[in-house]
């Protein structure tokens, strides 16, 4: 069984059916497909729900609608079992030799029968023809080889776009991002000490330089005076002292008089 030879000659003939739609040519699609995992043996046992998920046909109405009509076409003897436990059959029928023509709105099937020398040169003109179906899929192969490269060219391009993007938002927010050594300095130039520089250089480092956690700071200078402003809202109020209170409680601890212990309280 030479499936090629077959193939062309089923889509010779759908191509002078007139009511020939989809649904039949992926229906047959399924039929030859099982067809051939059978090695083409006729009849061959099929399940509906394999054919119909197969040739993604949803309705159980249009697949035996489609089965019939291939039927009726001459692609298939449809042979329904109505025993749930036992499958239906179908006889594919070799479509090699066969050819279709019109006459008028109908449309019939001829089985060509040649003699053998004829038969012979129509082989050989038939081999001669094989080669170009292997070009064309050959140019439909490499078109596709194209189109991936395409894609492929598209993707990377895509990537350096938005790798060059990142590169200048880190490069922005280097800019805009102040060294340890230049927060200190204006620290320093506002009579601010060392230490309230480098928490206000680690706090805003661990959010990325962010106003509230939301807004990206636009000027670090006058987030540094916000934070010098409210450094009296960190300090922690510790109670005043009181030198008579504590000079009484020092001179509480030192007892002169002699105590004797052994007596009860």
């Amino acid at each position: 069984m030479n499936y090629i030879k077959h193939l062309t000659g089923f889509f010779i003939r759908i191509a002078n059916e007139e009511t020939i739609y989809p649904t039949h040519i992926s229906l047959y699609l399924a039929l030859f497909q099982s067809w051939n995992v059978n090695r083409f043996k006729n009849p061959i046992a099929i399940s509906r729900d394999e054919m119909m998920k197969a040739s993604r046909i949803a309705s159980k109405a249009t697949y035996h609608k489609c089965i019939k009509e291939l039927q009726l076409l001459g692609f298939i003897d449809y042979l329904p079992s109505y025993n749930p436990y036992s499958g239906s059959e179908v006889i594919i029928h070799n479509l090699t030799d066969s050819y279709s023509f019109k006459k008028g709105n109908t449309s019939s099937t001829i089985v060509e029968t040649k003699p053998m020398n004829e038969q012979v040169n129509s082989e050989a003109t038939e081999h001669v023809n094989e080669p170009n179906i292997y070009n064309n899929i050959q140019t439909l192969k490499n078109n596709k080889n194209i189109s991936i490269d395409t894609n492929f060219q598209i993707l990377n391009e895509e990537k350096s776009l938005e790798a060059s993007e990142k590169e200048k938002k880190s490069s922005a927010k280097k800019k805009e991002s102040p060294s340890l050594e230049i927060v200190k300095n204006y620290f320093k130039l506002r009579e601010y000490t060392e230490f309230e520089a480098e928490r206000f250089y680690n706090y805003y480092t661990s959010n990325g330089w962010l106003i509230g956690g939301k807004t990206k700071m636009i000027d670090w200078h006058a987030a540094a005076r916000n934070w010098m402003l409210n450094t009296a809202k960190f300090t922690i109020n510790l109670p005043q002292s009181n030198p008579i209170k504590e000079q009484s409680r020092a001179n509480n601890l030192h007892i002169i008089e002699d105590k004797n212990y052994a007596e009860p309280l």
